[in-house]
């Protein structure tokens, strides 16, 4: 059994009390390569409205074997623990170079000052960590994936 497999039970399980279909659906867990503490910060971050989107590295999906999550897609958040949280709603996903990544993107990851310029400086240095640390090359052309999303549990569409 997947990965996929495993939390789709979950998934219904938190949204049956919605109008919410999960047949159909791409359904998993939002992995991120963090730790716990940046887990809990951005799960916080999602449950409060502040953040709405998503950026990680395209070599990290595809180092597991995945695809970036697409429109329509729905993933689990953890908090800083492992435990499932929450669930959000993919509605819009990208690739595109690093440094094409624009201050609309910046400003709906919900960090810092929301400025373009804190996330090139702060995802920059992810970037080339993670790069570094799997034998990738960082540079400005690294393909992110950036992701928006709806949070759909605890609070679906906004209620």
């Amino acid at each position: 059994m997947d990965a996929t497999d495993s939390v789709k039970p979950l998934v219904s399980t938190l949204l049956a009390s919605a109008p919410f279909d999960v047949q159909g659906r791409d359904v998993g867990y939002l992995e991120l390569d963090e730790d716990g503490e940046v887990a809990e910060a951005r799960l916080q971050r999602v449950l409060a409205g502040h953040q709405r989107a998503s950026t990680s590295l395209l070599w990290a999906f595809e180092a597991r074997g995945e695809r970036p999550p697409q429109p329509g897609n729905l993933r689990v958040l953890r908090d800083g623990a492992g435990r499932p949280q929450a669930v959000i709603e993919v509605v819009e996903s990208k690739v595109m170079p690093f440094a094409d990544v624009d201050e609309y993107v910046a400003a709906d990851l919900g960090e810092g000052d929301l400025s373009l310029n804190y996330w090139r400086i702060t995802y920059g240095a992810a970037f080339e960590r993670q790069c570094a640390s799997n034998g990738w090359g960082a540079s400005d052309f690294m393909p992110v994936v950036c992701l928006r999303f709806r949070l759909v549990y605890p609070r679906l569409m906004g209620t």
